[in-house]
């Protein structure tokens, strides 16, 4: 069997044999994309872990409002939410000032 002679126009140049495939540019873009892409991930990552601590924060302080004034209510010897009519100051009269 001989050996067969490529022809010029039948030989692959290195331009073309790394412009498809592994050696392309768009493996470097998209290697630099999913890196970039890691780092945001990463970012909200620690964003919603921050959103999620502050959110527990307000509900812990939420509920030691809330203790509180069922503390305060308990004491005065008030129901659930009324206020103290007793204490309550008279209502007043609103006046206007008319410059002019």
């Amino acid at each position: 069997m001989p050996i067969k002679v490529k022809s010029v126009s039948g030989t692959r140049t290195m331009a073309v044999v790394r412009g498809s495939g592994v050696h392309s540019k768009d493996r470097h873009v998209k290697a630099f994309q999913i890196a970039s892409l890691e780092l945001e991930r990463t970012r909200r990552v620690r964003e919603l872990k921050a959103a999620r601590d502050r959110i527990a924060t307000l509900g812990e302080r939420l509920r030691e409002v809330d203790e509180t004034i069922a503390r305060y209510q308990r004491e005065l010897r008030l129901p659930d939410g009324a206020p103290d009519e007793a204490h309550a100051p008279p209502p007043t009269k609103r006046t206007r000032v008319r410059y002019g």
